[in-house]
């Protein structure tokens, strides 16, 4: 019997060392992830896999994973970076933008370039609280997710901005294959910019080395603040863009529009791989990620259970995420 239980302890920790090597391909095991949350969301609803949910699936997409990417680039550098801020920059953002073209009537172009701009400067200002005046991420981005939020919410009453151009619906209209516009102009290109910005330059060196080991990276000569302050400006860059996205898809700018998705943008971050304290993870990562959460929230919505249990389902997934990235550093330290 004590021959036989030593055996099946030994089993179970053979299969636990040969499912953590497996794991430790992350893209793999995201591919396989979504294989399984496509498979149980169609089970639970029969409109799942029907093509008319295909355009409401990938509507979602872009303006949450502009916010996820731009997260994982603020905590791929480290410090502990992280921008709780996201949500209410988006949020603000898309309520100047609804100002631009609905009061004063600025050209549509013109109108999203400034809006690219404030959002700019809405990360910027998060970059100077945190790497010039010295306050922590989390601290910083959360005091600014407060005051960008009740921005949005005093400037507007708490009400939606409409009266937008009718041309201005086309970023987020259906466009090929009824694929949203956005999905092509917008989603696609920042992702694979990014993906080749992080993989192939000499900045994506830099900002896995900030992430890595940021006393060594200033020995190198790198510009650790500046670099951070430049991803922080860039995610804030990042929300604006989901800002006029939001703004397009819905043809309204409310002040609320981002609300919650700060939270959201973390969970994909971190699911998709990257590591809380930096160094770690990569846009293909992210994305394989978004469609993760995406795909659970659309199949959960369909099959009418309620948001509580969508977010714990989302809170599960991150949990088994943080947990198994845990695990697998832990077996690369004891193999070094």
């Amino acid at each position: 019997m004590a021959t036989g239980s030593i055996a099946n302890a030994h089993g179970a920790r053979r299969f636990a060392g040969i499912l953590l090597r497996h794991m430790e391909n992350r893209f793999a095991l995201l591919l396989v992830l979504w294989g399984v949350a496509i498979v149980v969301m169609s089970l639970l609803s029969p409109y799942f896999l029907q093509l008319s949910t295909l355009p409401y699936f990938l509507q979602y997409i872009p303006v949450l994973g502009l916010l996820g990417m731009g997260q994982t680039l603020v905590m791929l550098s480290g410090g502990p970076g992280i921008d709780i801020s996201v949500g209410s920059a988006m949020s603000l953002a898309g309520v100047f933008l609804g100002w631009l073209l609905g009061p004063l009537d600025v050209p549509i172009l013109l109108a999203c370039l400034a809006c690219l701009a404030f959002g700019a400067a809405l990360g910027f200002f998060n970059g100077v609280l945190i790497n010039i005046v010295g306050i922590p991420s989390l601290m910083a981005t959360l005091a600014t997710y407060f005051a960008f939020g009740g921005l949005a919410l005093a400037l507007t009453g708490g009400r939606p901005q409409t009266g937008f151009p009718d041309s201005f619906a086309w970023i987020g209209a259906p466009g090929w294959l009824d694929i949203p516009n956005h999905v092509f102009v917008v989603f696609l290109p920042v992702a694979v910019i990014l993906h080749i910005a992080l993989s192939r330059t000499v900045v994506g060196r830099h900002i896995y080395a900030c992430g890595n080991n940021e006393k060594a990276a200033r020995l190198l000569g790198i510009k650790v603040d500046g670099l951070r302050l430049g991803l922080y400006t860039l995610s804030g860059t990042l929300a604006g863009l989901a800002g006029i996205v939001s703004a397009s898809w819905l043809m309204s700018a409310s002040p609320d529009a981002g609300e919650g998705l700060e939270l959201l943008s973390v969970t994909i971050a971190v699911l998709g791989g990257t590591h809380i304290f930096g160094g770690q993870g990569d846009i293909r990562g992210t994305v394989l990620a978004i469609l993760i959460v995406t795909t659970l929230q659309t199949g959960l919505e369909l099959a009418g259970i309620s948001m509580a249990w969508q977010l714990g389902v989302i809170g599960g997934l991150m949990i088994l995420s943080v947990a198994t990235t845990q695990a697998v550093r832990r077996r690369r330290a004891a193999g070094r």
